[in-house]
């Protein structure tokens, strides 16, 4: 029995010595970082946002920089790895033959979208589905610096626009108000995840204007998120031919927008964010501008309502792509399973039943508070096809369904 005991505690103090060890090869003699190797599977990063003051998912990093502050290395490690994930993508989704032809380092020109909305409407799903895209890039909310605010015309518009044509166009020079703000709220870098591949191990290259824009050039798909400037200003940036960028409108029920932000501390400062009114004075707005916009452009414009997404993700994704001009890679529809099917805790997560969103609204508010919401909006609700619901028992009724058919018309 004490031989076996011996035998035991040896062995115990021999897997706590090679951990040991391991832990301490993860740090060279001048104190250089050597991340291991992750798992999607079984590590999860937590960080706060000025949005809230809940604990967010962090998206898991892709390919863990390697310690080394050689930015050539980095770009032409980059360059190979779109590279070999694109090898079998059809180009031709796209109307170009190849890779070049969609980078702006060699002279082409990406395929650049953008997802525009409001707080808390399902842009943070749907950005993470794009970015799910090999070789994409992904500028998460530029205008964060901004505040709670919604921007609905000059002056605040015409820097703001001249920002996300800056970005667009991978020109981060002069740019120093985006990069100070970065510094003290990183998940403005974060949510990017091929560039936080690199800066979370060296965070200044994530400050770095000549670094960001080398880095963004290489990239032949640009995603982009905005949740603070309203559709009709978007026709600046649908003129530009350079850009050539296609935009999504995002709508939401109010009932579901507003209890989603119900108890969000980011949002009780701001009665952009709180007030109904407010909300759906911005939903007519931009079912205007979207008659306006889809007659000039209906190539490159598409309205989507968050509930048919979330109750149909994959058919609707699969639409989403075709309108963008790209191929649905085996990425995206393994991250729409993942993501789809399971519920894990956090304000701002993108694991959810999808099917049980939309509506869960119904069995959270009281039919008091939705009656306000129905009085203030009704008009918004009628354009972009959202029922009323007549009474408490009503509203928690299985055969009440919220959504009715609507149609855009200038």
């Amino acid at each position: 029995m004490l031989r076996r005991v011996n035998f035991y505690s040896i062995c115990i103090a021999f897997g706590l010595s090679v951990l040991l060890i391991l832990a301490g090869s993860r740090y060279t003699d001048n104190n250089v970082y050597r991340p291991a190797t992750e798992s999607r599977r079984n590590i999860k990063n937590y960080y706060r946002s000025e949005d809230s003051d809940e604990i967010y998912v962090q998206p898991i990093p892709t390919n863990a920089f390697d310690g080394s502050p050689d930015v050539e290395k980095i770009l032409e490690k980059t360059r190979a790895k779109i590279k070999h994930e694109l090898y079998n993508y059809n180009f031709n989704q796209s109307n170009v033959h190849n890779l070049e032809d969609l980078l702006l380092e060699s002279g082409g020109k990406p395929v650049r979208s953008i997802i525009t909305s409001t707080w808390r409407s399902g842009t943070t799903f749907l950005g993470e589905i794009l970015n799910a895209q090999p070789g994409n890039y992904y500028h998460y909310e530029p205008l964060l610096n901004y505040g709670i605010i919604q921007i609905r015309g000059t002056p605040e518009s015409d820097k703001a626009l001249k920002t996300l044509k800056k970005m667009l166009h991978c020109k981060y020079e002069g740019m120093e108000d985006y990069f100070e703000y970065g510094k003290t709220h990183l998940h403005q870098f974060s949510h990017n995840t091929r560039l936080w591949d690199h800066c979370k191990y060296k965070k200044e290259l994530c400050f770095d204007a000549d670094f960001t824009s080398r880095f963004c050039k290489l990239f032949p798909f640009q995603s982009m998120k905005v949740v603070r400037v309203r559709l009709r200003l978007m026709k600046q940036l649908l003129e530009d031919k350079e850009l050539n960028v296609k935009v999504i409108l995002l709508i939401r029920d109010p009932r579901g927008v507003m209890q989603s932000r119900q108890h969000r501390n980011f949002c009780q400062p701001s009665s952009d964010c709180w007030k109904p009114e407010l909300l759906c004075a911005d939903m007519i707005s931009d079912y205007v501008a979207a008659g306006r916009l889809l007659q000039k452009y209906p190539k490159r414009l598409m309205a989507l309502r968050y509930e048919e997404l979330a109750l149909s993700p994959n058919s609707t994704t699969h639409k989403l792509m075709k309108f963008l001009g790209l191929s649905v890679s085996p990425s995206i529809n393994e991250f729409l399973v993942l993501h789809t099917n399971v519920e894990v805790a956090g304000v701002s997560s993108t694991f959810r039943v999808s099917k049980e969103v939309p509506f869960r609204w119904k069995n959270i508010l009281d039919f008091s508070y939705v009656d306000e919401i129905q009085q203030k909006c009704k008009e918004a609700m009628e354009l972009w096809g959202y029922r009323i619901a007549d009474n408490a028992t009503h509203m928690a009724s299985k055969d009440f369904d919220p959504l009715d058919e609507y149609s855009i018309t200038p």
